[in-house]
């Protein structure tokens, strides 16, 4: 327990090996749950586990029959926490490279009231010194990307796997809804903004191994996460602003998508036929037309964007 509040670990495993035993004995006294998912390893690191740290009432070693990906075999992890009583569950990988003795720093967030913390790399710059530099440019597109889609403006580093969750807000979450792969995160922020739930960006520092094996390439999964992002975003909008509460920003975000698609179409095939058929000049009504367009189109997006911002769970008392 910290500060009376008890603590679950949730921890998914895959391809870890023999570290998962280096990093389970290293978990602090005061974690009164361990629950640990071996995600159809080929290194077999849940049985590694269970030789060499037989199970207790403390640990819980679960097996996937099939590979759920990151993301299912953490919802098989939250779902098996929730039968049980622990207020605060944390989700933290089992490669090593997340330090379970920073496990008070997520826990502070929520006994202070959030619903919700997560690891930041970025909060402090000597501990991303070695973070490598693919990953690093990569995290700052999906950063951008993910701010748009979960309305969270203020919450950076989304594929930081270093979180923790108040148990009676994961309870409220429909699990099935969440995305079973590298989107997972991401996907949790989603949700619980619909939710209105206060989240905490908190500084924590990852361990970087030489040789170490990546799964996620985030170059690779950049479209991928591109495309989910958009899904959610265009889910946010229309049950925030536009289904359930019509009001000014959903008129101004219906204006600015109207002028820019009138802007991109119109524009767009005046363009081409001007230059490439008639070889000449678009008529001036034509381009006056389609600049006003433009114009109304980004300054009612610009002022959806403010008023986004400002809805924002983590700004309301």
């Amino acid at each position: 327990m910290i500060e009376n509040k008890s603590i679950c670990i949730v921890v998914p495993v895959y391809n870890v090996g023999n570290k998962i035993v280096d990093f389970i004995s290293s978990i602090p006294d005061y974690v009164d749950k361990i629950i640990v998912i071996d995600d159809k390893c080929p290194l077999k690191s849940g049985l590694i586990l269970k030789k060499n740290i037989p199970e207790n009432k403390k640990l819980n070693i679960l097996f996937n029959e099939n590979n759920l990906g990151v993301g299912g075999t953490v919802k098989r992890g939250y779902n098996e926490a929730l039968k049980s009583n622990e207020d605060i569950i944390i989700k933290i990988d089992g490669d090593g490279q997340m330090d379970p003795d920073q496990i008070p720093i997520l826990t502070k967030s929520i006994i202070n009231g959030y619903d919700y913390s997560k690891g930041n790399r970025f909060l402090n710059n000597t501990y991303i010194k070695n973070y490598p530099l693919e990953r690093f440019y990569g995290n700052k597109f999906l950063s951008l990307f993910s701010k748009l889609s979960t309305g969270y403006w203020d919450i950076f580093d989304p594929i930081n796997g270093f979180t923790a969750i108040k148990r009676e807000k994961l309870n409220n979450i429909n699990l099935d809804d969440i995305d079973n792969g590298y989107f997972f995160e991401t996907d949790m922020l989603f949700n619980l903004y619909l939710l209105k739930s206060k989240i905490k960006d908190v500084p924590v520092k990852i361990k970087y191994f030489k040789n170490h094996r990546q799964n996620l390439s985030v170059f690779r999964e950049s479209f991928n996460f591109f495309f989910k992002n958009l899904h959610r975003l265009l889910k946010r909008i229309k049950i925030s602003y536009l289904s359930n509460n019509f009001g000014l920003p959903g008129l101004l975000f219906s204006i600015g998508s109207i002028s820019l698609m009138f802007t991109l179409f119109y524009g767009g095939f005046n363009w081409l036929y001007y230059s490439f058929i008639k070889e000449t000049f678009a008529p001036n009504g034509v381009i006056t037309f389609s600049a006003i367009s433009l114009i109304v189109g980004l300054f009612s997006m610009f002022m959806f964007m403010i008023i986004d911002n400002n809805n924002n769970p983590n700004l309301k008392k």
